[in-house]
């Protein structure tokens, strides 16, 4: 027994040796791994195990003793974790220099600025600015809330007697007070880093509030200097032509300080970060859009040189100028991607589309029309110029009166032109012609009368929004050419999709109204702006929308309506177009019929559409969820009284589109009535009948009903009919001859193969009853004409006769004889005798 224990004893010993070995090893090779999460947990079991050799004491205070060591221990792995992330304000520290140089030039403006443009200019910028600055102090101080919650943590550990106290048991002192004395010096770190991170946001807390009071001033000094001068540009300020009042800068140092100031301002305006994403907005519409066109035009090129040829000839500008129109796009489009551009880059931007507009319009309109755009180009050049000067000069008033009077002499040409050429001209062009003279004849008469300031607001608004217009135009011809060019390439394209079916014209009536209508919305926009007047409008509009009514005890704005009804809006326009798509393209005959049917899923996707836009909707508008419960809840009520028919069809179109026991394309009968489904609505379905009429049928008869479904499974259909033959004919040779043409018909099936029966024997006919199957069911009624003309010809080839009803006619004449069946009268009935 004795050897047995020893043996069981040595094995027992190896096994504890060699788990020690391996855990020690293991030891090694993770100790260079260790993390910071290990170190705490071996610091935390240390505690752990000193706080219950501690509780084996008889100290009545070392329970609470130990609890703040602990609690402390864990606030400082906290507090250093949030502090050791760190607070982001390198964007702050980097933007705020560049920032108060820009203070500081705007400041200068203001100073020095004689124009209002320039004094609404500086007042969107002032008003973005202090956005930014509001954002950057929100931040700041919620980091300042989190480094007082450190602090506070600090000065709570500093000031703590109890912890600093040593428990009376003298062989627990030393090693309280080393656990003390560690934990002091972590928080002195945290107290150092802490205090570092307190003085780097207070500085820039003071760096971003001087900023604001300063914006404040700045925003009040421009306020009050736009009210003095609307009130100084309704009277004379500026003095007569004739007696004009002195200047106050020389002409010269008022083009330096024009051209200093707007360099630099454009220079911020291009280079500030907040603009970035619209600089890469603007480069992303002109690379895409070039690219569009450029891959339109490639795909249409590989066709036929005749195809394509004939498909160019119907563009005018995208084709040949692919570019010019690209950037003609860019130009009218970019300055709306900013919010409030500087006046500077607007300007540039209608040269640019005025530039386009030359190179567009050179070959395509009438060579008076082209000089006239070339005289509108100098003056937008000259009134651009103009307009962006800071100070009133006696050349800015000179020019102005010249720039005037040629761009009322130069359309008084063009109006003689139009009248005396009538062709096809831009819509409206005579009406718009005659506007602008008399907003440049009101320009003279106000600057000959000293109101310069609406002088030029006058001349210059008239200008730019004529040159705008003109780009406005060729921006919805562009974009109509190259929906044109894109259905084109579609069309010759080996993968056709939906939008090869789509013809341009149909589509044409429906988008370009759309296109347009946009256009002069924007157009609309560029016109308050040259009026100085889109932010008063912005603010008139915004307090009306905003303003909260109580209807019972519900609170809303029209805002919020406004904005419930444009989102339904949109969505119905969604749905509608998809379902516009899908439509046109399954009338196509190149769509197989298993393409046709999947367009019965569409009803899904416009429910689903409707479903997302009333809940969009209702989020956006911020209407409360418990009070549309309520109004479902009532109108529950009124639908379950006076309109059980309506959500029956609703509730019928839904089963339809789930289950599908009809799709779109199928041939039905319903109601005695048979035909093809064209349109499964949500309410009510459309059936072709064939005859040129529309059935409508709502879709709770679909369900209540029974409905005859041709093609649920398939597109065949059994074709039936019966022959006969005469009496004596060789049955052998006449199921034959039949047989031959049903199995050598091209167009009926083989499978399941055709029949032929001795069907009856009549009274004067030995009847034969074929049948077959057609591959389609919309030719059914072809081939069966088909197959009964091939058996006429090939009885008539082999002698067979088809039997047909003989009838004896005897006719009786009044003297009572009986006409021989071969004669004939000799003369005519009396009646008939003429």
């Amino acid at each position: 027994m004795r050897p047995l224990f020893k043996l069981i004893s040595l094995v027992l010993i190896s096994l504890l040796l060699i788990t020690v070995v391996h855990d020690g090893s293991a030891q090694v090779k993770k100790k260079t791994s260790r993390s910071l999460r290990d170190s705490l947990r071996e610091k935390v079991l240390e505690r752990t195990s000193l706080m219950r050799s501690f509780k084996r004491t008889d100290d009545a205070s070392l329970d609470d003793l130990l609890g703040r060591i602990e609690d402390y221990t864990s606030l400082y792995i906290q507090t250093n974790s949030d502090l050791s992330k760190g607070f982001d304000t390198l964007d702050i520290s980097q933007r705020l220099p560049t920032l108060e140089k820009r203070m500081a030039l705007m400041k200068t403006t203001i100073d020095n600025s004689g124009t209002l443009g320039y004094l609404v200019t500086i007042r969107t910028m002032v008003d973005h600015i202090t956005d930014q600055l509001n954002s950057w102090e929100d931040k700041l101080t919620r980091y300042s809330n989190q480094l007082d919650s450190i602090h506070g943590d600090i000065v709570k550990f500093k000031k703590d007697s109890v912890v600093h106290s040593a428990p009376e048991d003298s062989t627990l002192q030393d090693k309280y007070i080393l656990q003390v004395q560690e934990l002091e010096v972590k928080w002195q770190k945290l107290d150092s880093c802490s205090k570092k991170s307190i003085i780097k946001i207070g500085l820039l807390q003071n760096r971003i509030s001087s900023l604001t009071i300063l914006m404040i001033d700045l925003n009040d000094k421009v306020d009050i200097k736009i009210q003095k001068f609307t009130v100084n540009a309704i009277n004379n300020e500026n003095g007569f032509i004739w007696d004009m009042h002195p200047q106050k800068y020389a002409t010269g140092s008022a083009i330096d300080q024009t051209y200093n100031l707007n360099s630099r301002l454009y220079k911020y305006f291009v280079t500030g970060k907040a603009n970035y994403w619209s600089h890469l907005g603007c480069v992303l519409l002109l690379v895409v859009f070039f690219a569009w066109i450029f891959n339109s035009k490639r795909k249409i090129a590989r066709l036929k040189k005749s195809d394509a040829t004939a498909t160019f000839s119907q563009t005018h500008y995208i084709v040949k100028h692919p570019f010019a129109s690209s950037l003609a796009v860019l130009s009218i489009l970019a300055p709306y991607l900013y919010d409030h551009p500087a006046e500077i880059f607007t300007q540039t931007m209608l040269l640019i589309s005025m530039v386009c507009t030359g190179v567009l319009i050179k070959h395509n309109w009438p060579k008076p029309l082209f000089n006239y755009w070339l005289v509108l180009l100098v003056l937008t050049l000259l009134f651009t110029v103009s307009d962006l000067m800071l100070a009133v000069t006696y050349a800015d008033r000179i020019l102005l009166l010249l720039l005037s009077a040629v761009a009322i002499y130069t359309s008084f040409s063009i109006l003689k032109y139009l009248k005396a050429t009538p062709g096809n001209y831009p819509p409206f062009m005579e009406i718009i012609v005659k506007i602008f003279i008399a907003l440049n004849g009101i320009s003279v008469l106000l600057n000959i009368a000293g109101r310069f300031s609406l002088a030029k607001i006058m001349g210059t608004m008239a200008v730019f929004n004529l040159c705008l217009g003109m780009g406005m135009y060729l921006f919805v011809q562009i974009l109509m050419e190259s929906l044109f060019l894109q259905l084109e390439a579609n069309k010759s394209a080996d993968n056709q999709n939906q939008t090869s079916y789509i013809d341009f014209k149909v589509l044409q009536k429906k988008f370009k109204d759309v296109v347009i209508k946009v256009a002069a919305i924007l157009w609309l926009i560029a016109l308050t702006k040259n009026l100085y007047i889109d932010d008063y409008l912005y603010d008139q509009v915004g307090d009306f929308l905003n303003h909260p009514y109580k209807f019972s005890s519900t609170a809303f704005t029209l805002g919020s309506v406004l904005i419930f009804i444009i989102v339904i809006w949109i969505s119905g326009l969604v749905a509608r177009v998809i379902s516009y798509f899908y439509d046109f393209a399954g009338q196509q005959t190149k769509l197989t019929p298993h393409a046709k049917k999947t367009r019965s899923s569409i009803l899904l996707i416009r429910l689903t559409i409707f479903v997302i836009g009333f809940f969009v909707a209702i989020t956006a508008a911020g209407i409360p969820m418990d009070r549309v419960t309520i109004i479902i809840g009532a109108l529950g009520v009124g639908i379950g009284f006076g309109l059980q028919n309506i959500v029956n069809n609703l509730v019928s179109g839904v089963i339809l589109a789930f289950e599908k026991p009809v799709q779109v394309g199928d041939i039905i009968e319903v109601s005695g009535k048979s035909g093809v489904i064209t349109e499964i609505g949500i309410r009510s379905s459309k059936i072709d009948c064939g005859d040129g009429s529309q059935l409508i049928v709502p879709n709770g008869d679909l369900i209540s009903q029974h409905v005859i479904n041709w093609t649920l499974t398939n597109n065949n259909r059994q074709v039936e009919f019966v022959v006969g033959v005469a009496y004596g004919s060789d049955v052998s040779k006449v199921e034959g001859i039949l047989n031959a043409v049903v199995n050598n018909h091209e167009d009926i099936m083989k499978s399941p193969a055709p029949a032929v029966y001795l069907h009856n024997f009549g009274e004067s006919s030995i009847d034969f009853k074929l049948s077959f199957w057609a591959a389609e069911i919309g030719k059914w009624t072809a081939l069966k004409s088909n197959v009964l003309s091939e058996i006429y010809m090939q009885f008539a080839k082999e002698g067979i006769e088809i039997p047909h009803p003989k009838r004896d006619i005897q006719v009786y004449f009044p003297d009572g004889s009986l006409a021989k069946p071969n004669e004939a009268p000799t003369k005519n009935p009396p009646d008939q005798d003429h």
